[in-house]
């Protein structure tokens, strides 16, 4: 499991609750998920290294998430938190994975339209049936959004 959601986690401009976690919160967090015997967070040099270890060090407060509880769902309603509730999309969009990229390249992220050109289903071809904002629990209005996404990327 990757902890911190490609970074976007640990920065309130891009996090989809509009607050930072810190590393060790979100180590934490992923660590307590049903199943989850390890996570793999990015280290791109030794002092992201030392940032992630230091997590075996820290006291109970630092690795407490429990703040997460204080903005979500309330908070990230209208939001596409990533969560694939919406799923199994039947033209078979990865509806999560699309809202991330276009998030990040807001946010940004100037790498990301060539990670979104390889998606093999992209915004464009949603055909608005309306199944992913029937499930979506931050009712989020999945079609005007991959509308904008489609028209974002060029599609």
């Amino acid at each position: 499991m990757k902890p911190f959601g490609g970074g976007q986690l640990l920065n309130a401009k891009t996090s989809p609750f509009k607050q930072a976690l810190t590393k060790t919160q979100c180590i934490r967090y992923a660590l307590d998920r049903p199943a989850v015997l390890t996570v793999l967070p990015g280290v791109r040099n030794s002092q992201d290294l030392k940032d992630v270890l230091s997590y075996l060090d820290a006291s109970e407060e630092e690795q407490d998430y429990s703040v997460i509880g204080q903005f979500t769902p309330q908070n990230a309603d209208g939001i596409c938190v990533y969560c694939n509730h919406c799923q199994p999309c039947p033209k078979g969009l990865n509806v999560g994975m699309i809202n991330k990229y276009y998030d990040l390249a807001l946010a940004g992220d100037e790498m990301v339209k060539g990670h979104y050109d390889k998606l093999e289903v992209k915004a464009g071809e949603c055909i608005q049936c309306g199944h992913c904002e029937s499930r979506c629990p931050f009712h989020v209005k999945q079609e005007a959004r991959l509308q904008e996404i489609s028209r974002y990327f060029g599609e």
